[in-house]
C-alpha cells in the first residue's frame, strides 16, 4: 500500500484525501489548525455548489472595468497593483487570458469539470450531513445589455450540458417569489436548475470522521508546514513548526498558501489570492429558496439550513489577507440593499474573509510536477467547493497503479 501526504484540510484537501483513500492509499493530511476547514477558503465560503456559473474571472469585461477597479470606484471589486515580480508575473498571464476566445475556452472547461464533480458530490448526501440541497440558482442581470452578453454564453455552456435557461424579470419573479423584496432593479436572469448549495465546513468535518472510521486516514492537525524537504529531485519529507515528517509521496492542496509553500522545492506557481468576504445570519421567511448571485454587485446569497450566507468582495493585489472593517461592511450594506428583508442583519452576524487562489486563467492545476513524489491540486479560485471531488478524483486516477 502506498503512502502519502495530503498538505491542507480544505474542502480540497478533504477530497484529495478521500479519493486517495478509496485508491488503496494510505492518507496522511496535515493542516495548521486544529480540524478541517477551520482556516482558509472552505470555512466561510459562498456555499453555493455553481456547476454551471463557471466563468472565468480573466475577461474582456473585467478588463475593460480595471481603471475603475484601480480606482476604488466599484465597492465589490477592488484592484491594488503590487511591485511583486510573481504578482506582475501573474497578472500579465491574467491580461493574456482576457480576450474573448480566451475567457470562453476557460470558461467551458471549468465547466466539463464541474460536472464531473456534480454526481460525486451528491453521492455524499446518503452517507452524511452537510445542509445540502438542490434549489437551482439565479443569476441576475441589472441590464439588458448583460443580460444579451449571459444569453450567448449561456448557449455555447448548453451545448456542454450546463442546461441553463434565460429568464425575463416576470418569469424570475416567478421561479423565486422573494425577489419581490430584491431592492434593485433587475432585466433578467439566467436560471440554472441543477446548482446545488452546501456547508463546506460541515462536510469536511463529517468526511474526516468517514476517512478516520472508513478508511483509516490519519489526521495530523495544529502542524503548521514550513516547507518541502527534497534529495535529488525527490520528495523526502516535510517540515513543521513542530517536527520533520519523512514522505516519498505528497499532494500539496494549501489554498492560496500553496504557492508560498511550493517555492521551498523550487516550484513558482501562478497563484495569487484575491480576497473575499462573508457573513452569516439567521434566515427570515422572506429569504431566497434558490441561490442568488448578484453580478453587478458581485454578491451572493444562499440557504444553509436555517442561515443565510452571504458572500462576495474580490480584492486583488495584497497578498496578506486581513481583515478589514471596512471592507466587510461595504458587503453588509450592499447584502441590506439586496435583499433588506431576507435576514436577522442586526445582532449575531458571523464575520469572515479568506483568500481565494486564482490562477491567471481560473483552471486549477492538478497532477504532478517536477519533483519525484510531489503532486498539486491548487488554484480553484472561488469555485473550491465546487470543483473539489473533480479535482480530487483527476488526481487520484494520476496516482493509482
Amino acid at each position: 500500500m502506498n503512502e502519502i501526504l495530503v498538505l491542507g484540510a480544505g474542502v480540497v484537501g478533504m477530497a484529495t484525501a478521500y479519493a486517495l483513500a478509496r485508491k488503496g492509499f494510505k492518507v496522511t493530511v496535515v493542516d495548521a489548525a486544529s480540524g478541517p476547514a477551520e482556516a482558509g477558503a472552505s470555512f466561510g465560503n459562498g456555499a453555493q455548489l455553481s456547476y454551471f456559473y463557471t466563468d472565468a474571472m480573466a475577461s474582456p469585461s473585467l478588463v475593460a472595468n480595471l481603471p475603475k477597479y484601480m480606482l476604488g470606484l466599484d465597492p465589490a471589486f477592488r484592484v491594488r497593483i503590487s511591485l511583486s515580480p510573481s504578482f506582475i508575473a501573474w497578472g500579465m498571464r491574467f491580461l493574456a487570458n482576457s480576450t474573448q476566445h480566451a475567457f470562453e475556452r476557460n470558461t467551458i472547461d471549468i465547466l466539463k469539470l464541474a460536472l464531473e464533480s456534480r454526481s460525486a458530490i451528491s453521492e455524499f448526501s446518503g452517507k452524511m450531513e452537510f445542509d445540502y440541497t438542490r434549489t437551482g440558482k439565479l443569476t441576475l442581470y441589472s441590464n439588458n445589455e448583460g443580460l444579451e452578453k449571459a444569453r450567448e454564453l449561456t448557449s455555447l455552456k448548453n451545448q456542454f450540458g450546463a442546461h441553463q435557461a434565460v429568464l425575463t424579470r416576470d418569469q424570475a419573479l416567478e421561479r423565486e417569489p422573494a425577489l419581490e423584496g430584491y431592492g434593485h432593479e433587475f432585466a433578467g436572469a439566467v436560471w440554472s436548475p441543477f446548482d446545488e448549495a452546501g456547508d463546506s465546513r460541515l462536510f469536511c468535518r463529517n468526511l474526516q470522521e468517514l476517512l478516520e472510521r472508513d478508511y483509516g486516514v490519519i489526521f495530523r492537525f495544529d502542524s503548521r508546514i514550513c516547507r518541502l524537504l527534497t534529495r535529488a529531485n525527490a520528495m523526502v519529507g516535510v517540515t513543521t513548526e513542530i517536527d520533520q515528517i519523512e514522505c516519498t509521496c505528497a499532494v500539496i492542496c494549501l489554498g492560496a498558501w500553496t504557492a508560498t509553500i511550493a517555492k521551498t522545492a523550487g516550484l513558482r506557481l501562478p497563484i495569487w489570492p484575491v480576497q473575499g468576504y462573508s457573513l452569516t445570519i439567521p434566515a427570515l421567511a422572506s429569504a431566497p429558496t434558490a441561490s442568488i448571485t448578484d453580478t453587478a454587485r458581485k454578491t451572493v446569497f444562499c440557504r444553509i439550513g436555517d442561515k443565510l450566507r452571504i458572500a462576495g468582495l474580490a480584492d486583488i493585489g495584497d497578498a496578506q489577507g486581513g481583515f478589514r472593517e471596512e471592507r466587510f461592511r461595504a458587503l453588509l450594506q450592499t447584502a441590506k440593499g439586496i435583499f433588506p428583508r431576507a435576514g436577522i442583519y442586526e445582532g449575531n452576524v458571523n464575520a469572515w474573509t479568506g483568500l481565494r487562489p486564482v490562477t491567471p486563467d481560473s483552471r486549477p492545476i492538478v497532477g504532478k510536477t517536477k519533483i519525484k513524489g510531489l503532486f498539486l491540486n491548487c488554484g480553484h479560485g472561488s469555485l473550491g467547493w465546487t470543483l473539489s471531488m473533480a479535482t480530487a478524483n483527476r488526481l487520484a486516477e494520476s496516482l493509482a497503479p
